[in-house]
């Protein structure tokens, strides 16, 4: 191969390594500038990407069931109010964290992993404040607060959906403490 030839692919294979174009489109285009030469490794590379796509879907499985979860330990157990509490900020962290790490790498992983965080968020703060005041004013104040929260997340993320739920959740938590009460 020409040295011209070498170069390309190896700012192709740069590009496929940092992401910076999509898997396929990288392979197709070492497929093409290689003449076919290079097609045994780009499929071992393939076999070999496969563990993390097995990492993440595990990842967003223990992500979907957290919400399960923390319902169960709060509501059907009778779990200490601390360790209902260290559970749920556990699973805070946990899906805090995925949200953070999928923020630009996989959309599709961070609205799940962010929403859940907000639910995790909400049932945290409604238990911290169960805890600490009796009363349901207080409870109604900490869950509009949170929803407000959310209608500010879906603003700064340009997230319509967020909004619309968090102005939903405020209107019926002022519906429910203020009038119907």
């Amino acid at each position: 191969m020409d040295e011209r030839k070498v170069t390309i692919i190896n700012e192709i294979e740069y590009w496929k390594q940092h992401k910076l174009l999509p898997e396929h489109y990288c392979n197709f285009l070492l497929a093409l500038y290689t003449e076919g030469e290079d097609a045994k490794a780009s499929k071992e590379q393939d076999k070999a990407s496969l563990f993390p796509n097995m990492v993440e879907r595990f990842q967003l499985l223990l992500l979907c069931l957290s919400l399960p979860f923390s319902f169960i330990v709060i509501y059907f157990t009778e779990f200490h109010v601390n360790l209902q509490l260290v559970i749920l900020i556990l699973l805070l962290i946990h899906s805090a964290s995925l949200a953070i790490y999928y923020k630009d790498k996989r959309p599709a992983y961070f609205h799940p992993a962010f929403i859940t965080s907000l639910f995790m968020l909400l049932m945290l703060s409604i238990s911290v404040t169960n805890v600490w005041f009796s009363q349901p004013i207080a409870t109604a104040m900490v869950i509009t607060s949170n929803f407000l929260f959310w209608m500010i997340a879906g603003y700064k993320l340009k997230s319509k959906y967020i909004i619309v739920i968090g102005a939903l959740g405020s209107i019926f938590v002022f519906l429910y403490y203020f009038l119907w009460n």
